[in-house]
């Protein structure tokens, strides 16, 4: 029965992604003003229903496209709460290369990043309480902080917003330069140097 519960888990992950990349094609070639529900749902191969099944309206559809790699960071912020052996600052350097990873695998989170671009007004990039990936910086910031990395003179919040720009520029770089470098390896070296910064007040 487990087995069952997970399959139709793993199917309709599936079915939300397949109608979050749908709409977000739409919404980069025709406008977000210009994509209706049905065409979405035409171009997705569901019904109308199916997708307000998953989403209360279009608006949603365009900014809820962080389930799936909220999954990954909570799984991350589960590892690095257990393992008491590596200082927070090496956890934090990891984080930044493992999201760059991940921001680089989800190919709807991509399609996100560039429709929020198009539209800041809707906020798909801002920083929400919800998102695990804004906490899990802070979190990783403030241990940082405890153990003596950063100084304790510094904003956490601060140090988290140059973080945020160092991810979304670092993959800016990578998607311009065709992936034809490591991005993960680069943020973390990136990521060391931003930091050496923040060690002395």
């Amino acid at each position: 029965m487990a087995e069952q519960m997970t399959a139709r888990k793993k199917q309709a992950m599936e079915m939300r992604s397949r109608i979050q990349s749908v709409a977000l094609d739409l919404f980069d070639k025709e406008g977000f003003e210009n994509v209706s529900v049905e065409e979405i749902a035409q171009c997705a191969g569901c019904s109308v229903g199916n997708i307000y099944h998953y989403f209360k309206s279009k608006d949603e559809l365009a900014i809820q496209v962080t389930s799936s790699v909220d999954a990954a960071y909570l799984e991350l912020e589960q590892s690095y709460q257990a393992d008491h052996h590596r200082a927070a600052r090496d956890k934090l350097i990891d984080f930044v290369g493992q999201s760059l990873q991940i921001s680089g695998q989800e190919t709807v989170l991509y399609k996100s990043f560039i429709h929020g671009l198009k539209y800041p007004e809707q906020g798909v990039l801002k920083k929400g309480e919800k998102r695990v990936y804004f906490r899990l910086l802070r979190e990783l910031v403030t241990a940082c902080q405890s153990e003596g990395s950063i100084a304790a003179e510094y904003d956490p919040d601060e140090i988290v917003e140059q973080l945020v720009v160092l991810h979304r520029g670092m993959l800016f770089e990578w998607r311009i330069y065709e992936q034809s470098f490591d991005v993960a390896a680069r943020g973390r070296d990136m990521a060391s140097v931003l930091l050496r910064g923040y060690q002395e007040k």
